[in-house]
């Protein structure tokens, strides 16, 4: 995991440029020419910690400028490359010498989440490459025959002194609907940011081609056997622990993140019974008591003898709530990104460099109570009666009373919930969305931006290209039933003896003590809003009296003002 900056026509002290990257990297730093580029890489070195493994890397005056990893590139060299001698251990000589042989049709053979610059000496041109979904970032600016790019737009802003000029329809899609990050914009007016699954190519005129290489039009999964229960639910808990194994590779130490939720305890579960692996473990304690999930991980960890270092709500300051504000960039969906930010804090003080975390389930599964609405209309629609009556009755059940959440048991309340549906809000459309568009493009901003503020590689096994690809195609019966939300979770942590946490169908999530930080603070977000204060409601805010319940677009609307003011 690292950080890569590359311009051509332009000039900017390497030292600039290494002080604005350390954070993602801060082991090594190099640079290369290549023709008129010049070309930075900043090193968070987790496999071959030698100087072998140092970029950027050339092979047959190519050169490669990589930001991610490879995690099934062990077998890619055994496949493809198995004549060629290798200099170093590392995913990225593997990937130089894969891109060199077979161009970017080698592509879809790769397992992992990157964002890499590749030079092509032979067609002078330069290739910025993102992964499939987008877990990690990369942008652009280009100004008639200057160019460069970045792995973050703040960066980038800083190091070409651009002048303050927010993106507005960026801005007023994030603050209206908390959406962001998945096409080409910004924060910033002219940076713009390589999508998820493709990539782009610059001439030595400076003329972009932009090329989509993944999409889900083809996979092996498309003609996939869902019939039998037992097959269906054994193949994919194979597929999660080879997720999980890959992701286990490095030369240094790996932690892992658990909330007492389905999914990082499943993570846990199956690196525990299938692989046998000890991590360095932490979890969050909620401020409120009965938010609070420290007792439910606590009994997790202690079945398998391991210790647990606690993160206490307490930590969090105004300090750090600008200082998270200034990584991000941009706002999130809620304040909670202050406890993200200290929770990677603590582990890199534990002197953890990689953490498995349990990301993108939510997004595949339909993991939120009102997610469930809609797959109550698709059943029905599907004629599956019985499995939408039982989905509406999980849907009740998740609702989080402690979050201002209420349910409604009632037949009347069902019927009202099926009008509402139509073949456009259907459960399966609503996840793709939530995953190709809404939820997951600024959940991967927050969980990159503030693991790698604190020079540490979040793993997420279920961000497998193979698990997603297996999940959007899993019937929804296998989704939701009446064990609960994300059945096939549920089911495999029942074979493990994990009834504590399959019973509990109250969805809480990787809750921060937002609220509790909030009211403390209230008084300082506040002021951010100077003379635009009276265009807003503020009263519970002033009140101290902020509840889960409350307005996340007012947050926004202040970390948007804060941001202005950290810039000027």
């Amino acid at each position: 995991m690292c950080g890569i900056f590359g311009c051509r026509n332009m000039q900017i002290d390497s030292d600039d440029i290494k002080i604005c990257l350390q954070h993602r990297g801060p082991d090594a730093f190099g640079s290369k020419i290549a023709d008129d580029w010049n070309i930075y890489h900043a090193r968070l070195s987790i496999l071959d910690l030698t100087e072998a493994g140092t970029q950027p890397m050339e092979a047959d005056g190519n050169i490669i400028c990589f930001n991610g990893e490879i995690y099934n590139h062990k077998e890619l060299y055994k496949q493809y490359l198995c004549d060629y001698p290798l200099k170093s251990a590392s995913d990225t000589e593997v990937l130089l010498l894969l891109l060199n042989k077979y161009g970017m049709k080698i592509l879809n053979k790769l397992n992992g989440m990157f964002a890499f610059a590749y030079y092509d000496k032979k067609q002078r041109k330069m290739y910025l490459v993102r992964d499939r979904f987008g877990v990690k970032p990369l942008y652009y600016y280009q100004k008639q025959n200057q160019f460069a790019f970045c792995s973050e737009d703040r960066v980038l802003f800083d190091l070409l002194k651009l002048p303050l000029k927010f993106n507005h329809k960026y801005m007023e899609r994030l603050i209206e609907n908390s959406e962001s990050d998945y096409d080409e914009l910004s924060t910033f007016e002219n940076i713009y940011q390589v999508k998820a699954g493709e990539y782009i190519s610059i001439d030595y005129q400076n003329n972009i081609q932009k090329y989509i290489w993944y999409d889900f039009t083809d996979t092996e999964f498309n003609k996939f056997n869902f019939k039998n229960q037992k097959t269906v639910e054994e193949y994919f808990e194979n597929l999660l622990v080879d997720s999980i194994r890959l992701r286990n590779v490095a030369d240094v130490n790996v932690g892992i993140t658990l909330s007492g939720g389905l999914d990082s305890s499943l993570i846990y579960v199956l690196a525990k019974e299938k692989l046998g692996k000890d991590y360095k473990i932490f979890t969050y304690s909620n401020a409120k008591e009965t938010l609070d999930e420290f007792a439910t991980v606590n009994k997790l960890t202690q079945e398998y003898g391991d210790k647990l270092t606690k993160i206490e709500y307490c930590e969090d300051t105004m300090e750090q709530f600008v200082e998270s504000l200034k990584y991000l960039n941009a706002p999130i969906w809620a304040a909670s990104h202050v406890g993200y930010y200290n929770v990677y804090k603590r582990i890199k003080e534990n002197n953890i460099k990689v953490i498995l975390e349990g990301h993108g389930a939510d997004e595949s599964l339909g993991g939120w109570p009102w997610t469930l609405g809609h797959a109550v209309g698709q059943a029905f629609r599907e004629g599956k009666f019985r499995l939408s009556w039982k989905i509406f009755k999980v849907q009740q059940q998740t609702w989080n009373t402690e979050l201002n959440q209420k349910s409604n048991e009632s037949f009347r309340h069902y019927l009202k919930l099926l009008k509402k549906f139509n073949r456009k809000n259907c459960f399966s459309k609503l996840l793709k969305n939530l995953f190709d568009k809404t939820v997951l493009p600024i959940n991967l901003r927050c969980f990159d931006r503030l693991s790698m503020a604190n020079s540490i590689e979040s793993r997420s096994p279920f961000l497998d290209y193979r698990i997603v690809e297996f999940l959007r195609n899993l019937p929804i019966e296998y989704k939701v039933n009446a064990i609960g939300n994300k059945a096939i979770l549920r089911n495999i942590l029942l074979k493990y003896n994990k009834d504590y946490i399959v019973q509990n169908k109250v969805k809480q999530g990787y809750l921060s003590s937002e609220i509790e930080f909030m009211n403390q603070n209230s008084e300082v977000l506040l002021s951010y809003l100077g003379d635009d204060i009276d265009k807003y409601d503020v009263k519970d805010w002033r009140d101290k009296n902020i509840s889960y319940g409350y307005d996340t677009k007012l947050y926004r609307i202040i970390a948007f003002k804060i941001l202005e003011k950290l810039y000027n």
